[in-house]
């Protein structure tokens, strides 16, 4: 399959499902801006993965190589409504 990007302002359903997760960036709007990453549909029933925090105003880019694999689908749950989170990934659906 191939690599598919979305990006989610706020907080938001990035994919639902099995997948390979292989980036995330995040565009914060303040110094200390974050995004929680979890592997889930949603914060509460999801586990969370990471805390992509940006110490000044610029993009913060995490790379995973060949990916790290989410079982249940991507959720983006960041500190405020204007920041932007964008994920590459790679579905895993037969």
């Amino acid at each position: 399959m191939e690599r598919r990007w979305v990006r989610i302002v706020g907080d938001g359903l990035a994919y639902e499902g099995p997948c390979l997760l292989h980036s995330v960036s995040v565009l914060p709007i303040t110094a200390n801006d974050y995004a929680d990453v979890y592997d889930g549909r949603d914060a509460v029933s999801g586990k969370m993965f990471a805390r992509l925090i940006s110490s000044v105003v610029d993009t913060l880019c995490i790379y995973y190589g060949d990916g790290v694999p989410f079982d249940q689908g991507i959720y983006i749950d960041a500190i405020d409504a204007e920041v932007e989170t964008t994920v590459v990934f790679t579905p895993l659906d037969a």
